[in-house]
Protein backbone atom coordinates (compact mmCIF):
# COMPACT_ATOMS: atom_id res chain seq x y z
CA UNK A 1 0.00 0.00 0.00
CA UNK A 2 1.41 3.36 -1.02
CA UNK A 3 0.73 6.91 -1.66
CA UNK A 4 2.34 8.87 -4.37
CA UNK A 5 2.56 12.51 -5.07
CA UNK A 6 3.86 14.80 -7.48
CA UNK A 7 6.30 17.63 -6.06
CA UNK A 8 5.87 20.40 -8.28
CA UNK A 9 9.45 22.22 -6.93
CA UNK A 10 11.19 18.94 -8.62
CA UNK A 11 8.55 17.10 -10.63
CA UNK A 12 9.58 13.74 -9.09
CA UNK A 13 7.58 11.33 -8.15
CA UNK A 14 8.02 10.46 -4.13
CA UNK A 15 6.32 7.66 -2.96
CA UNK A 16 5.44 6.58 0.73
CA UNK A 17 4.71 2.88 1.60
CA UNK A 18 3.90 1.38 4.59
CA UNK A 19 5.72 -1.98 5.79
CA UNK A 20 4.36 -4.37 8.31
CA UNK A 21 8.14 -5.68 10.00
CA UNK A 22 9.75 -6.61 13.09
CA UNK A 23 12.55 -4.87 14.77
CA UNK A 24 15.53 -5.75 13.01
CA UNK A 25 16.94 -4.14 10.74
CA UNK A 26 15.07 -1.01 12.05
CA UNK A 27 15.70 -0.55 15.49
CA UNK A 28 18.09 2.77 14.79
CA UNK A 29 14.84 4.64 12.42
CA UNK A 30 12.00 3.43 15.25
CA UNK A 31 14.34 4.91 18.58
CA UNK A 32 14.79 8.29 16.57
CA UNK A 33 10.83 8.31 15.41
CA UNK A 34 9.91 7.58 19.14
CA UNK A 35 12.32 10.11 20.72
CA UNK A 36 10.64 12.86 18.45
CA UNK A 37 7.38 11.26 19.48
CA UNK A 38 7.69 11.55 22.82
CA UNK A 39 9.59 14.35 23.17
CA UNK A 40 6.69 16.28 21.01
CA UNK A 41 3.79 14.54 23.37
CA UNK A 42 6.05 15.77 26.57
CA UNK A 43 5.48 19.15 25.54
CA UNK A 44 2.39 18.79 24.32
CA UNK A 45 1.05 17.33 27.43
CA UNK A 46 2.87 20.12 29.73
CA UNK A 47 0.86 22.59 28.04
CA UNK A 48 -2.27 20.21 27.87
CA UNK A 49 -2.15 20.12 31.55
CA UNK A 50 -0.23 23.02 32.60
CA UNK A 51 2.65 21.16 34.40
CA UNK A 52 6.09 21.44 33.83
CA UNK A 53 6.51 18.06 35.13
CA UNK A 54 4.49 16.02 32.85
CA UNK A 55 6.06 13.14 31.06
CA UNK A 56 8.85 10.87 31.19
CA UNK A 57 12.34 10.29 29.63
CA UNK A 58 12.19 9.80 26.21
CA UNK A 59 15.06 7.70 26.30
CA UNK A 60 13.50 5.39 28.88
CA UNK A 61 10.21 5.03 27.23
CA UNK A 62 11.76 4.40 23.98
CA UNK A 63 14.30 1.83 25.87
CA UNK A 64 11.01 0.24 27.50
CA UNK A 65 9.45 0.29 23.53
CA UNK A 66 12.32 -1.28 22.12
CA UNK A 67 12.55 -3.65 24.19
CA UNK A 68 8.45 -4.81 24.35
CA UNK A 69 8.39 -4.80 20.23
CA UNK A 70 11.52 -7.10 20.14
CA UNK A 71 10.44 -9.75 22.35
CA UNK A 72 6.53 -8.78 21.16
CA UNK A 73 3.91 -12.33 21.01
CA UNK A 74 3.01 -10.48 17.83
CA UNK A 75 5.25 -11.61 14.69
CA UNK A 76 5.10 -8.33 12.82
CA UNK A 77 4.02 -5.63 15.67
CA UNK A 78 5.65 -2.47 13.68
CA UNK A 79 4.11 -1.03 10.56
CA UNK A 80 6.65 1.97 9.29
CA UNK A 81 6.10 4.39 6.67
CA UNK A 82 9.21 4.40 4.34
CA UNK A 83 9.16 7.81 2.18
CA UNK A 84 11.11 7.59 -0.93
CA UNK A 85 13.33 10.70 -1.11
CA UNK A 86 15.86 9.17 -3.91
CA UNK A 87 15.82 6.07 -6.01
CA UNK A 88 17.99 4.72 -3.35
CA UNK A 89 17.02 6.33 -0.20
CA UNK A 90 14.36 5.52 2.33
CA UNK A 91 13.30 7.70 5.27
CA UNK A 92 10.82 6.91 8.15
CA UNK A 93 8.10 8.93 8.20
CA UNK A 94 6.18 7.75 10.35
CA UNK A 95 4.93 4.57 12.36
CA UNK A 96 2.60 2.69 14.48
CA UNK A 97 2.19 -0.42 16.61
CA UNK A 98 0.24 -3.19 17.33
CA UNK A 99 0.47 -5.11 20.93
CA UNK A 100 -1.44 -8.85 22.01
CA UNK A 101 -3.27 -7.91 24.54
CA UNK A 102 -5.32 -11.63 24.86
CA UNK A 103 -5.93 -13.75 22.17
CA UNK A 104 -8.77 -11.96 20.24
CA UNK A 105 -7.55 -7.93 21.56
CA UNK A 106 -4.77 -5.93 20.16
CA UNK A 107 -3.74 -2.71 21.28
CA UNK A 108 -2.91 0.17 19.03
CA UNK A 109 0.21 1.90 20.01
CA UNK A 110 2.35 4.41 19.01
CA UNK A 111 0.67 6.36 15.88
CA UNK A 112 3.20 8.88 14.87
CA UNK A 113 3.79 10.44 11.26
CA UNK A 114 7.20 13.56 11.82
CA UNK A 115 5.72 16.98 11.11
CA UNK A 116 7.46 17.26 7.49
CA UNK A 117 5.66 14.75 6.17
CA UNK A 118 2.25 15.26 8.20
CA UNK A 119 -0.57 16.33 5.92
CA UNK A 120 -0.11 13.58 3.24
CA UNK A 121 -2.21 10.69 4.75
CA UNK A 122 0.36 9.23 6.03
CA UNK A 123 -1.09 8.49 9.70
CA UNK A 124 -4.39 6.98 7.72
CA UNK A 125 -2.39 4.90 5.65
CA UNK A 126 -0.40 3.72 8.49
CA UNK A 127 -3.68 2.70 11.08
CA UNK A 128 -5.19 1.34 7.71
CA UNK A 129 -2.30 -1.40 7.11
CA UNK A 130 -2.37 -2.03 10.61
CA UNK A 131 -6.20 -2.76 11.00
CA UNK A 132 -6.27 -5.23 7.51
CA UNK A 133 -2.99 -7.18 9.34
CA UNK A 134 -5.08 -7.15 12.78
CA UNK A 135 -7.75 -8.67 11.20
CA UNK A 136 -5.95 -10.75 8.89
CA UNK A 137 -4.10 -11.87 11.95
CA UNK A 138 -7.59 -13.06 13.84
CA UNK A 139 -8.16 -9.99 16.05
CA UNK A 140 -11.76 -9.19 17.39
CA UNK A 141 -11.21 -6.30 18.61
CA UNK A 142 -8.30 -3.47 19.02
CA UNK A 143 -8.55 -1.08 21.64
CA UNK A 144 -6.17 2.10 22.46
CA UNK A 145 -5.52 5.25 24.69
CA UNK A 146 -5.29 8.56 22.84
CA UNK A 147 -4.12 11.99 24.89
CA UNK A 148 -6.58 14.54 24.58
CA UNK A 149 -3.73 16.70 22.59
CA UNK A 150 -3.76 14.58 19.55
CA UNK A 151 -6.49 15.75 18.40
CA UNK A 152 -6.00 14.84 14.65
CA UNK A 153 -5.19 11.21 15.45
CA UNK A 154 -8.88 11.03 17.83
CA UNK A 155 -10.49 12.44 14.66
CA UNK A 156 -8.56 10.01 12.13
CA UNK A 157 -9.62 7.29 14.74
CA UNK A 158 -13.30 8.31 14.60
CA UNK A 159 -13.07 8.41 10.88
CA UNK A 160 -11.89 4.83 11.40
CA UNK A 161 -14.80 3.62 13.17
CA UNK A 162 -13.35 3.96 16.51
CA UNK A 163 -15.46 4.80 19.34
CA UNK A 164 -14.55 5.97 22.87
CA UNK A 165 -15.31 3.23 25.76
CA UNK A 166 -14.20 3.58 29.25
CA UNK A 167 -10.76 2.80 30.15
CA UNK A 168 -9.25 -0.60 29.80
CA UNK A 169 -7.54 -2.80 31.96
CA UNK A 170 -4.49 -3.18 30.29
CA UNK A 171 -3.94 0.52 29.73
CA UNK A 172 -0.81 2.00 30.78
CA UNK A 173 -2.10 5.51 31.30
CA UNK A 174 -1.22 6.80 34.70
CA UNK A 175 -4.69 7.06 37.19
CA UNK A 176 -4.00 10.93 37.71
CA UNK A 177 -4.50 11.69 33.65
CA UNK A 178 -7.45 8.76 32.91
CA UNK A 179 -9.96 11.30 33.20
CA UNK A 180 -8.79 13.49 30.26
CA UNK A 181 -7.45 10.67 28.35
CA UNK A 182 -9.59 9.42 25.61
CA UNK A 183 -9.87 5.51 24.71
CA UNK A 184 -11.55 3.88 21.87
CA UNK A 185 -12.47 0.32 20.92
CA UNK A 186 -13.11 -0.93 17.18
CA UNK A 187 -14.45 -4.06 16.42
CA UNK A 188 -12.58 -6.05 13.27
CA UNK A 189 -15.52 -8.11 13.11
CA UNK A 190 -18.11 -6.06 11.83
Amino acid sequence: MGSFRLDRQTTDVKTTAVVRTDLDGYEDELRALLVDYFVEANEQGRAWFDDEEFGASPEEIVAADLERLASATIEKPLFLALHREKRTEEKPAGSIQLKRLDETTAEVKRLYVRPSYRGRGIGRELVESLLAAARADGFETLRLGVAPYHESARSLYGELGFEFTPAYDESHAPAEIRDDWGFMKRSLTE
